[in-house]
């Protein structure tokens, strides 16, 4: 019932979709009925001509109107070629335009689905909708556009004509209808079974072979590219099975069983012409014999076509289905609020959080100044992350609220808060491109000498000097840890943001690389409000709030001076990493 239900969904929205290309649909349809035209206007040609030329004697007259004849129908044969093929034309336009419309509506949804949609859902299953299932859709469209409403109109037409012309004929056929059906449904079944199952598989493989290739340097270390390979051959065999699986049931349903049916109905027309011959019970003609036979074998090239083609579309609408889930969750809600010339202070009230039930913010209140620095430390989990995260806006608190400015940041727009913010991340990502494209990331707004000045700003004099065109390799891999985060620095500097956050920034660099970029990290806080999650305490001696942090809750506030005076957890840490530096 649920799936019944879920179907009807599907098949509301694609036409929905379809129904943006109703011209092209409707072109592509007169189109096909023209062709159905031509494909009934030739067997009565010949049927004509076996009727009524074909005999002994046959007189120079009799020849010169077969030739004008079979000149018509070889028009009739070369128009029907034609308005195929711009039917279908016609069809693949429509069929792209929807699926290049889905996938445009798929990706713009995708980008404002909320943060934790993506804490749930690998990559790489991101990716395949996006790709792979809109690229399913699309041939979806072009088998039910072009072959099978083809085919379908061929059917309808051929058999009216077989009713007009032989009607007793015609009515006899129908008694291979329910051979049809049963065909058509277990077709349809099994392919949907297999197909599911495939999908499923295929969803699996590409998570899988995302999650290897981003971690291979993990897999080579420990050595486990052979246990990698026999997790993926596994996958891939349960693939080939079910694929295997699919071949067989398209062998039967689609070519072998209406064959047979077909050949049933060749003989049906034979039994009723030769009954007839036999008998005289009734007017016999080889013409009439022959555009009955030839009308018969065209329905069930068809119909073979539409059965085959059936389970083909079963594939798709799996992904269609997985398309529009897709598209049913639920965006963040975009706030009308504004905000622009902020001057920094930033104040937490009363704050809880919890990314499933348990919280991992417990009732969290700071306040910070604009053109502050205020630092959180503690252990791993303690919730210094979480805290950037919800000023980002990319979740909301359960409880509580902040504000920025004394506007509560719930009423502005996202979009507009992040971009009096900016951040340089612990792992600095850098994309394959150019160090200016890194850095501006597509705002034409900055010049090359606005590239460059942040880079000097910030301690990047060498790249500079390398050119800040130079081709940056996939994951910055001709680029040393350091040069990376000098682009992070200039690519948040170059913006002059009132809000500076540094999550752990230097934390993946030594500690000689640090001291070099420090002139960088000095220049990016100056006037402005910064949070630092800090790793080595070392580097946070000199901001003006440091919070510590422990399973979610506030412990200590203070500055370093005045924690390092009170003897409690932060000492501890600041005295064991001393140590052990």
């Amino acid at each position: 019932m649920k799936n019944n239900i879920r179907n009807k969904l599907v098949t509301e929205k694609l036409k929905q979709h379809a129904m943006n290309e109703k011209k092209s649909l409707a072109v592509g349809l007169v189109l096909s009925l023209i062709r159905t035209g031509m494909e009934i206007l030739g067997p009565l040609v010949i049927g004509f001509i076996l009727n009524n030329y074909i005999k002994i004697n046959i007189e120079r007259k009799d020849f010169i109107s077969i030739l004008k004849l079979l000149g018509v129908y070889l028009i009739a044969y070369l128009l029907s070629g034609l308005f195929s093929n711009l039917a279908i034309i016609s069809f693949e336009k429509a069929a792209n335009k929807i699926a290049f419309s889905i996938q445009k509506e798929v990706y713009q949804h995708v980008t404002k689905l909320p943060i934790s949609y993506f804490d749930t859902l690998p990559s790489g299953s991101i990716v395949s909708r996006i790709t792979n299932d809109t690229n399913k859709l699309k041939t979806m469209f072009q088998l039910v556009l072009s072959d099978i409403t083809t085919s379908a109109i061929m059917v309808v037409s051929l058999y009216l004509m077989i009713l007009i012309t032989n009607f007793a004929v015609g009515i006899m056929l129908l008694i291979l209808l329910p051979l049809v059906y049963i065909i058509f449904r277990d077709l349809r079944y099994k392919t949907a079974k297999y197909t599911t199952l495939t999908r499923n598989y295929i969803g699996d493989i590409n998570s899988s072979i995302n999650e290897n290739i981003q971690n291979i340097e993990i897999i080579k270390s420990f050595v486990k590219e052979d246990y990698i390979k026999d997790e993926f051959d596994k996958t891939n065999k349960k693939i080939f099975d079910t694929n295997l699986e699919i071949t067989k049931v398209r062998s039967y349903g689609g070519y072998r069983a209406i064959d047979i049916v077909s050949y049933l109905g060749t003989v049906i027309v034979l039994l009723y012409f030769g009954v007839g011959k036999i008998t005289s019970a009734y007017a016999v003609t080889i013409g009439s014999m022959y555009i009955v036979i030839d009308y018969v074998t065209k329905i069930f090239n068809n119909i073979n076509t539409i059965v085959t083609r059936f389970g083909e579309v079963e594939q798709s609408y799996a992904s269609a289905s997985h398309i529009f889930n897709l598209l049913e969750l639920k965006q963040v809600k975009e706030q009308q609020g504004r905000i622009k010339n902020i001057i920094g202070d930033v104040r937490f009230e009363s704050v809880y959080f919890a990314y499933g039930e348990e919280d991992v913010l417990k009732d969290i209140s700071f306040e910070v100044k604009s053109g502050e620095t205020i630092a959180f430390v503690g252990s791993t989990g303690s919730g210094k992350s979480t805290i950037i995260n919800l000023i980002l806006s990319f979740y909301s608190p359960r409880l509580g609220n902040i504000y920025i400015d004394d506007k509560n940041i719930k009423d502005i727009n996202e979009n507009s808060l992040r971009e009096e913010m900016s951040v340089v991340l612990q792992d600095a990502f850098i994309f394959e491109t150019d160090i200016k494209d890194n850095i501006v990331l597509g705002d034409a707004r900055f010049t090359d000498e606005d590239v460059k000045k942040a880079l000097i700003d910030v301690g990047g004099e060498e790249l500079v000097k390398r050119g800040i065109n130079q081709k940056v390799f996939e994951k910055g891999n001709n680029l040393s840890q350091g040069e990376k985060q000098l682009i992070s620095f200039a690519r948040s500097y170059i913006r002059n943001p009132k809000i500076l956050i540094l999550d752990e920034a230097t934390s993946n660099i030594d500690t000689e690389t640090e001291k070099a970029i420090q002139k960088g990290i000095q220049k990016l806080k100056e006037d402005r409000t910064t949070f630092i999650i800090a790793h080595r305490l070392s580097t946070i001696r000199d901001v003006d709030k440091i919070i510590v942090l422990h399973k979610g809750r506030i412990i200590e506030k203070g500055n370093h001076k005045s924690l390092m005076i009170e003897d409690g957890f932060y000492k501890n840490m600041y005295d064991e990493q001393m140590r052990n530096q």
